[in-house]
């Protein structure tokens, strides 16, 4: 990416590592905010070499995650309560965040952690 002086990264992180979270545990929230914090200097030192470089920070979704409890739908319906609409996220909801960062039309867009949490941490 550095000899082509352009390139694209896109680091999957978790809402849990922006904010207390009582359903995970201390490790993971901690080594979430760790990889944001990655990526925010990462982007500091990759922006002149034309790397952008961003995370994505999925809430919750319905996953293999916790040993599939995510799958749930009684742990889903608690869930549901955290987010302003009402219900958590299905895992091709990330893909949309993800092509607009791997686009040219985030060409401006670098050492962002952009939640996907269906307005969980508003």
């Amino acid at each position: 990416m550095k000899a082509q002086k352009s390139g694209r990264i896109i680091v999957t992180c978790s809402a849990a590592g922006l904010h207390a979270e009582p359903l995970v545990g201390y490790a993971y929230a901690a080594s979430k905010a760790a990889l944001a914090q990655i990526v925010r200097q990462a982007a500091v030192e990759l922006a002149p070499h034309g790397i952008l470089i961003n995370a994505i920070a999925p809430g919750p979704f319905a996953t293999g995650i916790a040993d599939g409890a995510f799958t749930d739908p009684r742990v889903q319906a608690v869930l549901a309560q955290c987010s302003l609409l009402g219900r958590i996220g299905q895992p091709e909801e990330i893909k949309g965040l993800t092509v607009l960062l791997a686009s040219d039309a985030s060409s401006f867009i670098t050492g962002a952690v952009i939640p996907l949490d269906g307005g969980s941490l508003a």
